[in-house]
């Protein structure tokens, strides 16, 4: 899959997102989050795409894709809605902060037929500290990119981050993480998992988390599943937040499993 050539979609306000898919059958999109690109989610794309067709993208600011001002949370959401219109009737995966995207895409867009959430809901684990987003936010004023990127993250989290292939490439898009971060707040906080509005979701939701992150998942992905008409839970054994990373094998059977059950009750 990393020889593939990207193709582009065009959002409403004529960004153009790069996007690259591999195999055959029904259409699933994978949704990176905070931190990295497409690149994220080729190993489980590429463990789906003896059955399906597996789609990776790069959100606005990263990579292939362009990006435009003012940011806003509605343009990414537009994004995947042009993306998954352009490929076809897809289930959205969306990890971490990509969440509010691929619900909201789903709730606009009948391109989008189920959404998939890794841990990609408000919770006590996604709330960062005012200090911590001021000083990344003022590192990335300076153009200290790779403090901001590495900016509150304890110094044994921080070699091991190091190491990863596309290090450079995430550093380098650390300037799109305050906005980012500041849309992902606004919208929980005007939507919470709490909110009624949730029970007029009539697509499928999966949310998956891991074991790992039970404590602080678990709780709100309870209270958003008894909102969502047709919410079903899973936990990833064994895993944390980067299971597509440590576990793309473990991942890749849950979502298989889960398309299953998804395709077997359209087809009665």
């Amino acid at each position: 899959m990393a020889n593939l050539t990207a193709t582009h979609a065009t959002s409403a306000d004529g960004t153009k997102i790069a996007y690259w898919c591999v195999g055959r059958g029904d259409s699933i999109l994978f949704v990176h989050g905070l931190s990295g690109s497409h690149v994220n989610w080729q190993p489980v794309a590429e463990r789906l795409s003896g059955e399906f067709t597996a789609c990776t993208m790069d959100r606005r600011g990263r990579g292939e894709s362009g990006d435009g001002t003012p940011y806003a949370l509605e343009r990414e959401i537009e994004d995947v809605g042009a993306v998954a219109s352009t490929v076809g009737r897809v289930v959205v995966l969306a990890h971490s902060l990509a969440g509010p995207l691929a619900l909201e895409a789903a709730r606009t867009s009948d391109a989008v037929r189920a959404v998939i959430l890794y841990e990609a809901w408000a919770s006590p684990l996604s709330e960062m500290p005012r200090e911590v987003l001021e000083g990344i936010e003022r590192l990335v004023s300076l153009r200290r990119y790779e403090e901001a990127f590495n900016y509150g993250d304890p110094p044994e989290e921080i070699e091991q981050t190091r190491l990863l292939p596309d290090y450079v490439e995430r550093v380098a898009t650390v300037h799109t993480f305050p906005r980012e971060i500041r849309g992902w707040e606004r919208y929980w906080q005007q939507h919470p998992v709490e909110d009624e509005r949730w029970r007029a979701f009539e697509k499928p939701v999966l949310l998956l988390f891991g074991e790992l992150s039970r404590d602080g998942m678990e709780p709100p992905a309870q209270r958003f599943a008894e909102r969502l008409p047709r919410a079903t839970i899973k936990v990833l054994a064994g895993q944390g937040h980067t299971a597509y990373r440590e576990a793309p094998d473990v991942v890749a059977e849950v979502v298989r499993s889960w398309l299953g059950t998804l395709n077997t009750a359209r087809n009665r």
